[in-house]
């Protein structure tokens, strides 16, 4: 399995704003029980505008293992 460059949340931090969730154009994130949350990392182009609206620095940039379209976003084997 490969990893793919993808935004992570900090559940702690997450305030629940969707400042992130709106600016996903992709929309990769979804606000779930209050929480935004990666719900479809396949469609994520790793292009990290979801970072800086963020206010609470709930949310960084990861390699995290993954599968899916290697022709969408950033990936590493």
């Amino acid at each position: 399995m490969a990893a793919k460059w993808l935004p992570v949340i900090d559940e702690e931090r997450c305030n629940g704003c969707r400042a992130c969730v709106d600016a996903c154009g992709p929309k990769s994130l979804e606000m779930v029980n209050n929480l935004a949350v990666l719900v479809r990392p396949d469609t994520c182009g790793s292009e990290e505008h979801c970072i800086a609206p963020c206010q609470y620095d709930a949310i960084h940039m990861a390699w995290v293992e993954s599968d899916g379209n290697q022709q969408r976003g950033r990936w590493r084997t």
